[in-house]
């Protein structure tokens, strides 16, 4: 019997869709996304294969954050594995302790997991394995198993309880046979609208006008294909909280500028690419707090602490 885990189910007349009862504190950003993933929990326990999502797209859009509030939702387990440079598959499927003892990797982990509870596998960064690592993906999601002699031989994974979330930077292609097997979905740049709600929501003094200036930065830079690292919404929202910790030092324009460019643009290298003004950018940020003090103390009279992000 096909399980339905944590949806809210649709009413006879005039719903298409259901949802995931997604943790108050997540903000969505791609809606997409959210939909797809809806579909592979929804999915899970159809057939043989496990449920399997990838998100691709640049890094700091929230995919790792999504995959773990979809945990969250349907009560799960969450184990994470970082891939890292030149990964191949028997990182995923042995590990070692200190002393040298041969003891499961997180592949057969989640299988163990999956016979107990709700199981998210997230894999992270597929970009930086072995491409040899796609087709072993490819099996154990066909067939919800793997042979390891070592560990005991089969292992066979419940699939009504173990959702594969596989994330991506866009630095390589996946194998064809690999996004066949997966539900895929390109996670962009939030909206603008969007983006402001995500950085007031952890700066709620910022006005739309502060979150503005810096979004229109960043965007310039994300959208020039030279840029080889492009700011994220999390680097935003804790440098627009910076600007607001540093704002009585006394520094002079040129210090600001210096100041919001490091934060804005850590590379050297990228910043030739930025089009806009950094001292414009500086004087904007700059005036746009002193709006922000002055209409603070005008509304209570004394002088506000606005809490730190």
């Amino acid at each position: 019997m096909n399980k339905r885990i944590g949806f809210v189910p649709p009413s006879a007349k005039g719903a298409t869709s259901t949802h995931l009862p997604l943790p108050e504190d997540y903000i969505v950003t791609d809606s997409a996304a959210v939909r797809v993933i809806e579909c592979a929990v929804d999915a899970m326990g159809e057939g043989i294969a496990l449920s399997a999502v990838l998100l691709d797209g640049p890094p700091g859009v929230g995919k790792t954050f999504l995959a773990k509030s979809v945990a969250k939702a349907i009560g799960a387990k969450l184990l994470l594995f970082q891939f890292f440079p030149g990964c191949g598959k028997e990182e995923l499927l042995r590990d070692k302790t200190i002393d040298g003892t041969l003891v499961a990797g997180i592949i057969p982990l989640a299988i163990a997991s999956s016979l107990e509870k709700k199981t998210v596998l997230i894999l992270n960064e597929l970009d930086k394995a072995e491409v040899a690592v796609d087709s072993f993906l490819l099996d154990f999601i066909n067939e919800a198993q793997i042979f390891i002699p070592q560990l005991g031989g089969e292992l066979k994974a419940d699939n009504s309880n173990l959702l594969i979330v596989i994330t991506k930077n866009d630095q390589r292609d996946a194998t064809e046979a690999l996004l066949r097997r997966c539900r895929v979905v390109y996670m962009n740049w939030p909206s603008i609208e969007t983006e402001t709600r995500f950085i007031m929501n952890y700066n709620p003094w910022a006005t739309k006008k502060l979150c503005e200036i810096f979004i229109e930065a960043a965007n310039q830079l994300r959208r020039h294909p030279g840029v080889k690292k492009k700011p994220s919404t999390p680097e935003i929202v804790r440098l627009v909280g910076d600007c607001w910790r540093i704002r009585n030092q006394g520094m002079t324009l040129l210090e600001w500028s210096q100041f919001i460019i490091s934060g804005l643009v850590p590379l050297p290298q990228d910043r030739k690419y930025l089009d806009q003004n950094p001292m414009a950018i500086a004087a904007e940020v700059r005036s746009e707090l002193d709006e922000i003090h002055n209409a603070g103390i005008l509304s209570t009279g004394i002088e506000l602490s606005f809490p730190a992000p």
